[in-house]
């Protein structure tokens, strides 16, 4: 039983509310409660594992919001919900991060200067380190209530037998090939990457844009002029393609004093001379490009590059439909080992496929005179040469889009290499149709994810680092082509006949696992290949390895597919994808049934952020500074959950400002109906209906509608527009609108049927605003619970989904009010124009509806109006008769016109208002009891005191009080007031 005083103080501080309810919570282990409900279903949820190589910031912070949200409305409506934490501790992330902090420049140093054992263990500790500010910061603090104590880790054993798993299934089923193909590599990390690492990390970069002239075999004087935007690769240049379909020109061009014979393309001849500066020419024959085939050329680099002499079968025209006529001059250079498509068109024709770049990035003695240069430098050194020998047409530049390490930011190269990969293309229609079955929240965005799962190619799963999943492909040293795969750490230990004396942590990751010897009747010994995993194989088998699935078959199978899985929109091309993948790939189905796709953070300019602009903002600032609840519901709120939100620390305020709404109408009713003993257990809401007036049918009505609209919006992942609803429901409707409507009700002394109608009311509906509000705030949610509420559980977060009674929905109702309060605020509109308080009476007002079938029930509600507007005599009309003493203003539903002249019974009145305002301050002030009767001591001029001789009865009544005019005896307090222009002194006292 808890011993914390939940005590709704006079203001609202959400730090200090969060305190008290982690340690409320952590006492009466209510998120272990809350997990451990057994529903009605089971709601099955998949942490997509953030990479624990850094701090959280409010991009992860708004992701995990989206996850409580719906993860608490679901257990709310009566889902035992399935909740397992996830964390990504391998792969470039990580190293990297290992690498800054060890001085490491290169690969190599790793192993020459750390040591491979070191590194490892470096990398494993970086992941503790950072992983205690996830707990805490990312997770806990936030109010997310996942399971950390059974969360999934991808750097534990039987996490990576998954893998290994998957990877000898793909084996067996023909689908893992090792291959020779062009890929991306980062030179800074010297591995490659997969199509998807390579989407995440494009970037706009400046490069050069260059023509060249590569002059024709036997015709002096005649070039093949070709553009390129990658220098570096005309050093491995075998060919040059052209369309074969498209027209193509001989110009005779006059340039640089002399006369040359140009090959371009007819359609893009005018570009390319124009950008160098050709102004006369001369088409000698236009040809297609087909019977430009087999023109040879010599290699601009033979005599630089002499590996080229020995290529026989190489530098001449070929013709391949892929090249376009959109830009350049339409003859394309290849160079076989850095471009898919060059790669495939050179195997076609046997061309000699010559790679001279290292992994590194650096040129190797294949590149002649540029070996040992890094392949950037490169490019500048083959634009000196171009332009000493007169084969540069011209030099440019242009900004495009270019693939950069997803992690480091280096730019890629393209180069062949023999890795290993998963034939996933041989799905591509198995993922199309299983895709096809899964709701992806929005709509609008599904057809990024199709089209990529349409186009995939094969997937390649090697990397040559360090801290991953080490590849469990094994090759025979006697026979090379002889493979093996290994699907588990029993398997692994069955066959070895030498193991590191290391745990089990250690022996499945590097350098450990390469020290054991495998020996089979077939092979008298193993070699392991030495790779580790694409880390996104990691994370894509969560599904099944997340919860030891080969071992927990039935928990597994209960879980699988996952009802929901959400994360950022890139992850159609990460970790959604690589999920799908895996599934079908082993499973034959997709791992998931529904898919919330969320938008990208940036900050308050709509800048990017990053931590080298110094424009990140963590996770521990945030919940330091503003709360978690203020956070949480700043980002449910401001925007769609799929669009890009701009994060404005400025507006955080304005929430704060709405929680303390909602504190203070809760600490209303609470001070009301503790004065009056009420307890809501003996009144039900059917007993309060016959006796309630109009504004208790209207806040129960709009309350029930817009419960129904919330959930409405939550089971559409809309939470947005969810939260928005519970704001307006808060603020518009319980604090703005009924609340202020009822206090002259409550304010009447003693108790009475009409009071409990409120009070039964009141209660209802705030405890139902309390309990959906907790899937938004819900650490404010429980304080006010277990303050407040007297019917309850033991937690906020252990209740159920309030009932909807649509019986009670009454739209004409709703409308009329909404009338109502539309008049109001027009009024309070104009009063603010004219400088003429709230507080101060005004004869009378006119109001045309404009809106049709409410005019009848707003008729009904003038008293209402006439109330909130603090004027006298409110009437309906067909036209507005806004004479010199009236003032017009329009609105939607209705257009007002209201009378500015204060007479001198007004004037009385509205100054008895401001002496009652000072009154009530004062009492405040002394921490009176509400209902205590006082007297007060009044010294003012003549005026001040006819005011309150002629309002004396109105002035007692609303302070509680008994008014005289000589010197207290006792005062309590007292206080100097200027009240419009005059000093009136009052004093109170017992």
């Amino acid at each position: 039983m808890s011993t914390i005083d939940f005590k709704l103080g006079s203001r609202y501080d959400p730090l200090k509310v969060e305190e008290t309810i982690l340690k409320f919570w952590d006492e009466a282990k209510i998120p272990e409660k809350w997990r451990d409900f057994k529903g009605e279903g089971l709601f099955t949820f998949l942490e997509g594992p953030p990479t624990t190589n850094g701090f959280p910031h409010v991009g992860h912070v708004r992701g995990r919001t989206y996850k409580d949200v719906v993860l608490r409305y679901m257990r709310l409506k009566g889902y035992s919900v399935w909740v397992q934490a996830g964390w990504d501790e391998q792969g470039l992330p990580v190293e990297i991060e290992v690498e800054r902090k060890l001085g490491v420049k290169t690969k190599k140093d790793i192993f020459d200067k750390i040591g491979a054992e070191r590194f490892s263990e470096e990398c494993n500790s970086l992941v503790d380190y950072y992983l205690k500010y996830w707990v805490e910061d990312g997770t806990k603090r936030l109010g997310l209530w996942l399971d950390v104590d059974n969360a999934y880790e991808t750097r534990k054993p039987h996490y990576i037998e998954h893998v290994w798993s998957f990877i000898k299934k793909m084996h067996e089923k023909g689908l893992l090939t090792e291959d020779y193909r062009v890929l991306p590599f980062c030179p800074r990390c010297e591995t490659a990457l997969s199509d998807a690492e390579v989407d995440q990390g494009y970037e706009d970069r400046e490069d050069p844009s260059i023509f060249v002239k590569f002059p024709v075999e036997g015709i002096e004087g005649t070039y093949l002029v070709i553009w390129t935007t990658t220098p570096w690769t005309l050093v491995d240049n075998e060919a040059v393609a052209v369309n074969p379909d498209a027209d193509y020109a001989l110009v005779k061009v006059n340039i640089n004093g002399g006369t040359e014979h140009w090959w371009l393309a007819e359609k893009l001849m005018q570009g390319v001379l124009g950008a160098v500066g050709v102004k006369e020419y001369e088409v000698v024959k236009v040809v297609k490009g087909k019977e430009l085939e087999g023109v040879r050329y010599r290699h601009v680099f033979l005599n630089e590059v002499p590996a080229h002499k020995a290529h026989l079968n190489a530098h001449y025209v070929i013709a391949e439909p892929f090249v376009t006529l959109e830009e350049g001059s339409g003859l394309v250079h290849i160079a076989p080992a850095h471009g898919p498509e060059d790669f495939e068109a050179a195997k076609k024709r046997n061309l000699p496929i010559t790679d001279s770049v290292e992994i590194n990035g650096v040129f190797n003695s294949n590149g002649g005179v540029f070996s040992g240069m890094y392949w950037l430098d490169v490019s500048r050194r083959v634009i000196e040469e171009l332009r000493k020998r007169n084969l540069l047409a011209h030099q440019g530049t242009v900004v495009h889009r270019y693939p950069h390490c997803w992690r480091c930011g280096t730019p890629l190269v393209y180069r062949t290499d023999r890795q290993w990969f998963i034939r996933i293309s041989n799905l591509r229609g198995d993922l199309v149709s299983e895709l096809s079955r899964v709701k992806i929240v929005p709509q609008s965005l599904r057809n990024r994810f199709d089209d990529w799962v349409a186009n995939i190619r094969d997937w390649v799963i090697s990397r040559s680092r360090v801290w991953g999943t080490p590849l469990p492909i094994w090759r025979c040293r006697d026979d090379p082509s002889k493979v093996m795969v290994i699907g588990s750490i029993e398997e692994l230990r069955r066959l070895a006949v030498e193991l590191p004396n290391v745990p089990e942590d250690k022996l499945v990751h590097r350098p450990w696992i390469d020290m054991v010897k495998l020996r089979t009747p077939d092979c008298s010994e193993w070699v392991r290949e030495p790779f580790v995993g694409d880390v996104w194989l990691d994370s894509g088998v969560a599904w099944i390895a997340g919860v030891n699935g080969l071992r927990n078959r039935d928990l597994w199978s209960r879980l699988y597919p996952y009802d929901w899985v959400t994360e950022a929109v890139d992850q159609t091309r990460g970790w959604f994808y690589s999920l799908l993948a895996t599934s079908v790939a082993w499973m034959g189905k997709a791992p998931y049934k529904s898919i919330l796709i969320t938008g990208h953070v940036v900050d308050k300019y709509g800048q990017k952020m990053s931590k080298s602009k110094g424009n990140v903002i963590w996770a521990r600032d945030l919940m330091n500074k503003y709360g978690a609840d203020v956070t949480r519901l700043y980002l449910a709120s401001k925007a769609a959950p799929w669009e890009t939100l701009p994060v404005n620390p400025d507006e955080f305020s304005g929430i704060r400002n709405i929680l303390t709404v909602l504190w203070n109408s809760v600490r209303f009713a609470d001070m009301y109906m503790r004065l009056d003993n009420y307890d809501p257990r003996n009144h039900s809401i059917d007993d309060a209906l016959p006796k309630a007036k109009s504004e208790d049918k209207w806040m129960l009505s709009r309350y029930f509608s817009r419960l129904s609209r919330i959930t409405q919006y939550l089971d559409e992942f809309r939470i947005h527009e969810a939260a928005r609803e519970w704001i307006s429901l808060v603020v518009d409707d319980v604090s703005h609108g009924y609340i202020r409507l009822i206090r002259r009700r409550v304010w009447v002394e003693g108790s009475d049927d009409d009071k409990l109608v409120v009070y039964t009311v009141l209660y209802n509906v705030l405890k139902g605003v309390i309990v959906i509000g907790a899937v938004f705030a819900p650490f404010i949610a429980e304080y006010l619970y277990k303050a407040f509420i007297r019917d309850g559980k033991e937690s906020v977060h252990l209740e159920s989904m309030p009932e909807i009674r649509r019986e009670l929905i009454n739209e004409k109702l709703e409308k009329a009010y909404d009338a109502i309060f539309e008049a109001f605020s027009l009024t309070a509109a104009v009063r603010n124009n004219l400088g003429i308080k709230l507080r101060w009476p005004l004869s009378d007002m006119q109001v045309k509806i404009k809106e049709t079938g409410i005019t009848e029930v707003v008729n009904e509600l003038l008293d209402q109006l006439s109330f909130l507007s603090n004027v006298k005599q409110v009437k309906l009309t067909d036209e507005l008769q806004c004479g010199n003493d009236y003032v017009k203003a329009e609105g939607v539903i209705v257009d007002v016109c209201l009378n500015k002249v204060i007479n001198e019974d007004l004037y009385y009145e509205a100054m008895a208002r401001e002496i009652i305002r000072r009154i009530q301050v004062m009492r405040n002030k002394a921490n009176l009891d509400l209902e205590e009767r006082i007297k007060v001591y009044i010294a003012a001029d003549d005026e001040v005191k006819k005011t309150i001789e002629k309002m004396r009865s109105m002035i007692e009544n609303e302070t509680r009080s008994t008014v005289l005019f000589n010197e207290p005896s006792n005062p309590l307090l007292t206080m100097d007031w200027d009240i419009e222009d005059k000093k009136v002194k009052i004093s109170i006292e017992h």
